[in-house]
């Protein structure tokens, strides 16, 4: 942010704008929250990604379907991306998982109203009943993902199977 106010002189608008009232003002106060995130959490999926994809590309069935004369168009996207998905879509759940259950620094800095400031909040406050239902809250959906990340294997993997 230092950077952004240096450089171009500009500093993100501090006081909250509805996105229904304020639209433009709500996206010019959304949008470089929405940026840092959004970076961070595809650094770390297009990270994970490059190394399984990397991996799966030195396995056997890959040179097989290469020594067959199969277009590189399907080994990369049926046989390599398709084997190198479950680790990509473990990671995109618990990055889901951190971004649901409150992004605390991000709303500090940026000075965002959500649940993660709301839950520092209530714990200065020492308001334990809106402390113990948002943990239950970031518990649940801490849950419900899970749930979803282990359905979506079997769409990917074929191998797996719930009985």
């Amino acid at each position: 942010m230092l950077f952004l106010v240096i450089l171009f002189e500009w500093g993100p608008p501090l006081e909250y704008a509805s996105l229904i009232e304020a639209p433009w003002e709500n996206f010019k106060k959304m949008v470089w929250p929405i940026a840092t995130v959004g970076y961070r959490f595809a650094a770390v999926a297009t990270r994970m990604t490059r190394s399984t994809v990397l991996e799966v590309m030195r396995e056997d069935y890959i040179r097989t379907a290469w020594s067959k004369g199969l277009h590189e168009r399907i080994v990369v996207a049926k046989h390599t991306l398709r084997n190198s998905m479950l680790p990509v879509i473990t990671i995109i759940g618990t990055e889901l998982e951190v971004l649901l259950g409150g992004l605390v620094v991000t709303e500090t800095v940026f000075t965002l109203n959500g649940v993660g400031s709301f839950l520092v909040d209530a714990i200065s406050h020492r308001d334990i009943p809106v402390v113990q239902s948002l943990v239950f809250l970031s518990t649940f959906v801490f849950v419900v993902v899970n749930l979803i990340v282990d359905l979506v294997y079997v769409a990917f993997d074929p191998r797996i199977t719930y009985r």
